[in-house]
């Protein structure tokens, strides 16, 4: 797990969800045309309410015809997500008679065929994928907006607010549930907590003076208060960047091959206050020659350097050096001054469900997602798959479970990276200054200079 992967986990509580009696604000012509019906049953509600089950649709002959909501998945029929996922489909079918799931469990591939599919006049009711590819190749035009059968409920009310601030960032109201988050993964800094307890460090640094007091006391205990390699350093400025200015422009920054955007005094905030962290010796010595994976297998898992910036994979990529006495943490990166977000924002990427704009049920569909994401399905990704969840209360595995206390007091996320966009050469130009920035080879005001001359 290396570079700008997305990789991707899970989640969301159970509740009662309303089928077709329980009408929304907002109605869609078919919503209409579905007539009188009654709630949809989910397992597990928080609240002990029991509904009553769903009523199938009358045919022409007057008999019920079940409802069928078509699925189709991005697991392999025989991996564990589709295993869990299996499960909850049957509780959804047994609590909800008359309501059928057929799946089509096409694999990764399905991230690029949906749109074609749907085209194509395939009968698709919901859609997982990778958040990119479902927001780039289907978006708005192609599903539906579920905030009518979301706003108010327990569902909705379950999911952590770092990942429904980062569902929501994708849509053109950015308050919208367009889409419903799953299975995600935290990028931010990960820290020995045993380093931490014996510099006397008690409190997680909120602000980058906070941040610098904490590297002194590391240092001063006798350990590299932070390491990185060239996989990861990029991580460190986009989060840095996009924390001060916003996603947006730090996409629009790693597209930029003009130069011109490298005049924004944000750029040279943040190469001073790295240049800083380097002349008061809080990077390790090895942090401008190190490759992947030498800060995570070697300082960082060894425990020579307090703090690495990753992704929650790490802990299981580094378990057989860590051994089961790691005393894991996960703390949120220091807002900069002038910080645009709080201090209590992450990084992330994940899944994304969404449901077809021409989905004849979307009540029962926003039900099967509310089964997907509930304590049990999610307890069983995380038990059976180490999935992080979407919602709190989940039992995580002993490594992962700083990730989770970090989810549960995270106000806001945004994409890993701190980009949707960048240019594959721009980026290779500035990575090659950052590591000399940190390695002490060149100050700020030299980092800046150097990329504004190559890119002109």
């Amino acid at each position: 797990m290396k570079k700008l992967c997305v990789l991707l986990l899970t989640a969301a509580m159970v509740l009662s969800m309303t089928a077709c009696g329980g009408k929304p604000q907002e109605s869609s012509q078919n919503q209409k045309d579905q007539g009188q019906a009654e709630a949809v049953q989910t397992e597990g509600s928080s609240t002990g309410q029991e509904t009553e089950p769903t009523q199938e649709a009358q045919g022409e002959s007057g008999q019920k015809e079940d409802i069928v909501l078509s699925y189709w998945a991005q697991w392999s029929e025989n991996e564990t997500q589709a295993q869990v996922l299996k499960a909850a489909i049957s509780r959804f079918e047994e609590n909800n008679p008359g309501c059928k799931v057929e799946v089509n469990w096409a694999g990764r591939d399905v991230r690029d065929i949906l749109r074609s599919s749907i085209d194509s006049g395939n009968k698709i009711d919901i859609v997982e994928g990778d958040f990119s590819k479902i927001t780039g190749n289907l978006g708005e035009d192609y599903l539906m907006d579920l905030t009518p059968y979301m706003e108010g409920t327990e569902f909705e009310s379950s999911i952590t607010e770092g990942m429904a601030s980062f569902a929501k960032s994708y849509t053109s109201d950015g308050k919208s549930w367009y889409y419903i988050p799953s299975q995600p993964f935290v990028g931010t800094l990960f820290y020995n907590k045993a380093i931490f307890a014996e510099a006397g460090i008690d409190k997680m640094p909120a602000t980058w003076d906070e941040f610098l007091d904490c590297c002194q006391k590391i240092k001063d205990a006798g350990y590299d208060p932070i390491t990185v390699d060239d996989a990861y350093q990029q991580s460190m400025y986009g989060h840095y960047l996009a924390m001060i200015k916003d996603v947006d422009w730090v996409g629009e920054l790693l597209t930029d091959k003009t130069g011109k955007l490298w005049d924004d005094p944000a750029i040279l905030q943040m190469a001073e206050d790295f240049q800083e962290l380097r002349e008061k010796g809080y990077f390790a010595k090895s942090v401008g020659s190190n490759v992947f994976p030498a800060a995570q297998n070697g300082e960082f898992a060894m425990g020579t350097a307090a703090m690495y910036y990753n992704g929650s994979w790490l802990p299981n990529e580094v378990a057989e050096i860590t051994g089961d006495d790691f005393q894991w943490g996960a703390m949120f990166f220091p807002a900069p001054e002038g910080s645009k977000y709080p201090y209590t924002t992450y990084t992330t990427g994940c899944q994304f469900y969404g449901v077809n704009k021409d989905c004849e049920h979307p009540e029962e569909a926003v039900a099967l997602l509310a089964e997907f994401t509930s304590v049990k399905t999610q307890q069983a990704l995380a038990d059976e798959a180490q999935c992080i969840p979407v919602i709190n209360g989940i039992t995580l595995p002993d490594n992962l479970v700083c990730v989770g206390e970090l989810m549960e007091e995270s106000t806001d996320a945004f994409v890993w990276g701190g980009s949707n966009l960048e240019d594959a050469d721009v980026r290779a130009i500035i990575n090659a200054s950052f590591t000399k920035l940190l390695a002490g080879d060149i100050d700020a005001p030299k980092f800046v200079e150097e990329i504004k001359s190559q890119l002109k």
